[in-house]
């Protein structure tokens, strides 16, 4: 959801509020997408300056530097672009180059974290299903089993000498 460029400061921050987002994109008069603005560009530009968000508008303190990211982009990619650029957020376009969103570090922390607890997921599966499984091992007066001993009785204990092991 954009915001028109020539709404205040205040007016950034009930949108943000109202949509519990913390950035979006600036659209002008036409509609088009001019810039990004950022609660860090509010508390840098406007709260840190003892300025008064009814009197800023948002042209006044957007960045005005847009990066690109193609919406089937690898995620890391778009991780790199951040980084290099310096940047929270990229504009996401489709593949006619449409606009189709904003893409923030926070997507993309979010995207590492539901991988993360998916590979955890598979991994813990993998360990409980082979934890459950019977380890046989034998000792020279037992078998143990998992986690538990049990004393063989005589015949068991003849079987059990009878390997040379």
């Amino acid at each position: 959801l954009p915001i028109n460029q020539n709404k205040t400061v205040q007016d950034a921050v009930k949108f943000f509020c109202d949509h519990n987002i913390s950035a979006t994109m600036v659209s002008n008069d036409e509609g088009n997408i001019i810039g990004i603005i950022s609660e860090k560009d509010i508390v840098r530009k406007v709260l840190y300056k003892n300025l008064d968000p009814k009197n800023v508008h948002i042209k006044e303190i957007m960045n005005a530097r847009l990066i690109y990211v193609d919406e089937n982009e690898d995620i890391k990619i778009a991780k790199m672009l951040m980084f290099m650029n310096g940047v929270r957020h990229l504009i996401m376009v489709d593949e006619n180059k449409q606009v189709i969103g904003l893409l923030s570090m926070r997507d993309l922390i979010e995207s590492d974290l539901t991988e993360s607890k998916e590979l955890l997921r598979r991994i813990n599966d993998i360990y409980y299903e082979h934890a459950h499984q019977p380890e046989w091992r034998i000792s020279s007066n037992r078998v143990i089993i998992g986690n538990t001993d049990i004393t063989p009785d005589p015949i068991a204990e003849e079987i059990i000498n009878s390997y040379k092991i």
